[in-house]
Formats: structure tokens, C-alpha cells, sequence
């Protein structure tokens, strides 16, 4: 059911122009700095977008132009677990393997999970609930859970990705907040 959800969502991503990517981004990122929960937030863990995910760059500009501390991860692929890297500039980044911007190794500094206050992650489908299917590898259900409970966790997506109902497992975080184009969603 999951992957076949998973499948039917991200082809209808796959085939969105990058005009319509970008638009739709920027309201999303328009959206989630309007928040008050933003606002507040000084350490904030987001990931680098990939493909046809919401383009998180406009989102870490704004960070950086706020002063805010942003975090990014590092996968380690042979344990699958994401390593909290500090962000130092987008000249500090490099394409992994499998095309995804990373941290450079000799500028990566890893941080204290205990340090975040928001984390942004992408997921290939979410509910109303805050229920989300990420791309089936499970690094972000391991990463959720070794946050502190406290860490508001804010999925950002395309509204057509929003389904009705998602039926979580038991190891499944679900957000607190979902930002779309359209809406922002608090979930519990």
C-alpha cells in the first residue's frame, strides 16, 4: 500500500515543470517564514532538496540572512543514519553518489541533535494527521527518533502529496506541522 502510494504521488512530482517547482517553493518557504514558530526558531535542521522535492535553498537564504543556525544532514550509508553536519555555505557542499548535495568532509562539523529547535523534512506523501511516507530507506524515522520531543518537526510538500489517511506504523514520527503552497497544516 505505502509503496504503491508512494509510487502514484511522486510520479505525478516527477512531471511538474520547473516553473511550477519554483513557484510553488517560494510560497511554501513564504508561508513557513511567516510562522511564529520560525520566527522563534535559532537552530534549525533542514534538508537539501533533490530532484523535484520543494526547493529548500530559498528557505536556508532566508536563514542565513536571519542569523539562524542552519543544520543539514550527511547520510551514513553503511549504518543508514543521518548525521547532523552544520551548514557553512553552499561552496562548502559537493554531490554525493547518488546526486544529492552533501557537506564536503574536510568542512563537515557535526553537531548535537540536543541543539535544534525545528527540523524541516521532505516525504513523498503526508496526511492531516502528520503521518508521512518518506522514499522507503528510513533515515528520517531513525533521525525523529533521537530528537528531543520538544523539536517542533515540519514536513514541507506540494499539496496534491496530502492524502486522506496514511496508516502509521509503529515506528512512524509524525509531524507536527505540514506546509504546502496552499496551507499550513497543524496536525495533532
Amino acid at each position: 500500500m505505502k509503496s504503491e502510494l508512494r509510487k502514484e504521488i511522486l510520479t505525478v512530482r516527477d512531471s511538474l515543470s520547473t516553473e511550477e517547482i519554483i513557484d510553488k517553493s517560494l510560497k511554501i518557504k513564504n508561508r513557513l517564514i511567516n510562522t511564529s514558530m520560525y520566527t522563534e526558531a535559532n537552530h534549525i535542521f533542514t534538508f537539501l532538496s533533490f530532484n523535484k522535492e520543494v526547493m529548500t535553498k530559498p528557505i536556508i537564504d532566508d536563514c542565513m540572512q536571519k542569523n539562524k543556525q542552519v543544520y543539514i544532514p550527511l547520510c551514513n550509508t553503511q549504518i543508514k543514519e543521518i548525521v547532523l553536519c552544520k551548514f557553512e555555505g553552499w561552496d562548502k557542499l559537493k554531490h554525493s553518489k547518488f546526486g544529492i548535495l552533501e557537506p564536503v568532509r574536510e568542512h563537515v562539523r557535526i553537531v548535537n541533535r540536543s541543539i535544534l529547535d525545528m527540523v524541516i523534512v521532505p516525504g513523498a506523501v503526508f496526511d492531516r494527521k502528520g503521518n508521512r511516507i518518506g522514499y522507503g530507506a528510513g533515515y528520517y524515522d531513525r533521525f525523529f527518533h533521537t530528537l528531543k520531543k520538544d523539536i517542533v518537526k515540519i514536513g514541507i510538500c506540494y499539496a496534491f502529496q496530502i492524502v486522506d489517511e496514511i496508516i502509521p506504523s509503529k515506528y512512524d514520527v509524525p509531524m507536527d506541522y505540514i506546509i504546502t503552497e496552499n496551507e499550513v497544516i497543524k496536525c495533532h
